[in-house]
């Protein structure tokens, strides 16, 4: 079997260590972006509702679990809630 030129494993050990150092650049500018996307989430209010960001659209995903009412419900919700433990 023969070995490489000196210079020809230098290239291809010198070209290896570059894909790694890129490859961890890419990792950190991903971590990045994910910190960024947990960042807006949070300011709007999306992590209790169970939404996410799609960095690529940039649009929010997923199906808000809070509904807009004039209170009425909340307040049936809560004297239903509170017959039930006093009749237990």
């Amino acid at each position: 079997m023969s070995e490489l030129h000196s210079d020809d494993s230098y290239q291809l050990r010198k070209a290896q260590m570059d894909a790694d150092r890129r490859a961890l650049e890419a990792k950190k500018a991903q971590q990045e972006l994910e910190r960024l996307v947990l960042e807006m989430e949070h300011k709007y209010d999306l992590i209790a509702d169970g939404r996410t960001i799609d960095p690529r659209t940039a649009t929010i995903q997923g199906t808000s679990h809070t509904r807009k009412s004039n209170g009425k419900e909340i307040q049936e919700a809560l004297e239903t809630t509170a017959l039930e433990v006093a009749a237990a």
